[in-house]
């Protein structure tokens, strides 16, 4: 699995999962949140995108081959989901992505039942 994306409008141009901190998370309805420190710890094929909010914060793990694209020049990765569908994945547990085979393969699916495929 690679653990780079393509920068749109430069093929050529390519960034790493850690690059994408702290940028937008774009679904097609609009943001959903950004891209948090915690990536780090899940590159290069998942990252921690926190939804945000004061109140009903909650970090989910968005699989890299979910993106669509980068938008480095705007910092925003575009996700075709919806809003309420990534902040509807299961939340993000550092212990569980270690300890639980089967947690990142809930996530996986979770993705998966939207598209249809």
């Amino acid at each position: 699995m690679s653990d780079d994306f393509e920068v749109s409008g430069n093929p050529n141009r390519r960034i790493s999962a850690t690059d994408l901190i702290g940028c937008t998370v774009e679904a097609s309805d609009g943001p959903t949140g950004q891209v948090d420190p915690a990536s780090e710890e899940v590159a290069p094929d998942h990252l921690v995108i926190d939804t945000g909010g004061t109140l009903l914060s909650k970090k989910v793990l968005l699989p890299i081959w979910v993106i669509a694209h980068v938008d480095e020049a705007n910092r925003t990765v575009h996700v075709p989901r919806t809003k309420d569908h990534i902040k509807d994945a299961p939340r993000f547990d550092r212990d569980l992505r270690v300890t639980d085979p089967s947690y990142r393969a809930r996530i996986d699916e979770h993705y998966v039942d939207e598209s249809g495929g």
